[in-house]
């Protein structure tokens, strides 16, 4: 640019030159003049093109450039006229773009690592679990059994009342047990319910004797009221049930000074095949002012800081409540007055008896086979389990029956005493030590003869979500969770023993037809 200007400026002087000392006429001098303006003029444009197209060709060439991910580009600008101008704003934008674009890969890696630390924590998370499960439910799975097995033998009133509410208590537990270790399933809606047979007012009373104590202990009063028009036998998940009921009756007791609390249970609706019920707990204590009442139900929240430090507590009760109901199709309401009490009442969905006729010849089926003294006879069980005292009660179990038991404590011993042995079944402990149910399992099932085909039924006390896929996955027939009822035991045992040997019969006739064609 500079050039051209210097040549523009060299004609001017040439031609001032030429008309200052050469003689001629005026029209010569205006064509002259003329000349020279157009000769300017022409080369003023070229050079102005030029410089135009090669800045906005460079400006072109740099954005393809970023483009392409070079975010280090720049255009050249080196005079001030409005192309180089637009090249300017151009690598101003481009600086930007480099920062953010860098800002944004710090992020990633940032977001990167963040996700592995959370991916390692949920690993952590699921081994806890895990063995919280493990080693809380094994030591539960001998309380509940051997107290079961008590209460058959027990004939005073009073005792079996007792044993009754150390089960009671004991399937309680298991349940919030369950609730904290697999809590993210319950805001998922991924928990089971059941649906059984049970008796409402022995469901409701035994809440209140375990609550007895609590308010005798606080001068207040418990009571209870049943609606007459209620089934005495409907079906559902009484479990669950007494779990929701439970956990409003403790709050209830908790957080009541004087007066009392109550329970009732009416029929709002009476259908051919269910019923409706509606129930709620009233109790007279410290109330719960309207702008905390929707929170209370949030995990980890209470009334207030007040109500915390006093009463404790992990808050996450009414939470739990709240997901139970609703994953039975109910929804949970209050109405409270600070200084006047609270009452809590839901809406449940129950089956009458005889809409329930599959489930009452199912529990009858179990109950019936209960007492058959000698359904194991001939049985040979393989007991897979380290625990000392689960080993003691699965053989009690079992020996009532007529079952045939042989115990190894580990997977190593399991496999010795197997290849030595003929076992019609196998009880599958998951966590042992030297060598683990999992990989036991899988030795066996890669044996070369038929002793592979054996039923294992995996007896363990994991309750994490896929264990049983996982179980079924590697080879095992069926899955059991600690504790277990003994009915649901003799079942599995009895349905598997059945099945296998009706398909070595199978296999044994197979073998005599293809025998006798060859003959």
């Amino acid at each position: 640019m500079h050039c051209i200007t210097g040549f523009v400026a060299a004609i001017v002087i040439s031609e001032c030159y030429v008309l200052w000392f050469s003689p001629v006429s005026a029209t010569g001098y205006i064509f002259a003049l003329s000349l020279t303006a157009g000769m300017v003029a022409a080369i003023l444009a070229f050079s102005i093109k030029a410089s135009l197209k090669k800045g906005i060709a460079d400006i072109v060439t740099g954005a393809g450039e970023i483009k392409n991910g070079a975010l280090k580009t720049r255009v050249d600008a080196y005079a001030k006229h409005e192309i180089n101008i637009l090249a300017w704003a151009f690598n101003e934008l481009a600086v930007k773009l480099e920062h953010q674009a860098n800002e944004v890969e710090r992020i990633s890696v940032s977001l990167a690592q963040e996700q592995e630390r959370a991916a390692h924590y949920e690993k952590v998370k699921q081994y806890f679990l895990v063995n919280m499960s493990h080693e809380i439910r094994t030591p539960m799975n001998a309380i509940l059994g051997f107290a079961r097995h008590l209460q058959e033998s027990l004939k005073e009133k009073e005792q079996v009342e007792s044993i009754k509410m150390i089960i009671k208590s004991g399937d309680h537990l298991l349940v919030t047990l369950n609730d904290i270790l697999d809590f993210a399933n319950i805001e998922t809606g991924e928990i089971s319910f059941v649906c059984l047979p049970f008796n409402l007012r022995d469901t409701i009373q035994s809440i209140c004797m375990l609550m007895e104590s609590n308010a005798r202990l606080k001068e207040i009063g418990l009571s209870y009221t049943i609606d007459p028009d209620i089934p005495d036998a409907i079906y559902g998940d009484s479990v669950r049930l007494t779990q929701i009921l439970l956990s409003l009756t403790s709050n209830a007791v908790k957080f009541t000074e004087k007066g009392g609390v109550s329970i009732s249970a009416r029929a709002i609706a009476d259908h051919d095949d269910h019923v409706i019920i509606e129930f709620r707990v009233k109790d007279t204590g410290i109330g719960i002012p309207p702008d905390k009442q929707e929170k209370i139900f949030n995990p980890f929240e209470q009334g207030t800081n007040h109500m915390k430090r006093k009463f404790g507590g992990t808050g996450i009760g009414l939470s739990i409540v709240k997901h139970l109901i609703a994953l039975q199709d109910g929804i949970i309401q209050l109405k409270s007055m600070p200084d006047e009490g609270s009452e809590f009442y839901f809406r449940l969905s129950f089956l009458k008896a005889h809409a329930g006729k599959s489930w009452e010849q199912s529990a009858h089926n179990a109950l019936s086979l209960t007492q058959e003294s000698e359904i194991g006879r001939g049985v040979n069980v393989l007991i897979v389990e380290d625990n000392a005292i689960n080993q003691l009660l699965v053989i009690k179990l079992l020996q009532k029956k007529g079952y045939h038991t042989t115990v190894a404590e580990n997977g190593k011993i399991a496999l010795h005493k197997y290849a030595n042995t003929d076992f019609d079944i196998i009880l599958m402990d998951l966590q042992m030590p030297e060598m683990d149910g999992y990989e036991t399992a899988i030795h066996i099932r890669s044996m070369k003869s038929d002793k592979k085909h054996v039923p294992i039924v995996a007896m363990t006390a994991h309750t994490i979500k896929g264990e049983r896929e996982k179980c079924l996955s590697i080879g095992m027939d069926d899955y059991i969770s600690k504790p277990f009822h003994a009915s649901e035991l003799y079942e599995k045992i009895q349905l598997l023993v059945k099945k296998q040997t009706l398909a070595l019969n199978v296999q044994a006739d197979v073998i005599a037809m293809k025998a006798q064609a060859n003959q």
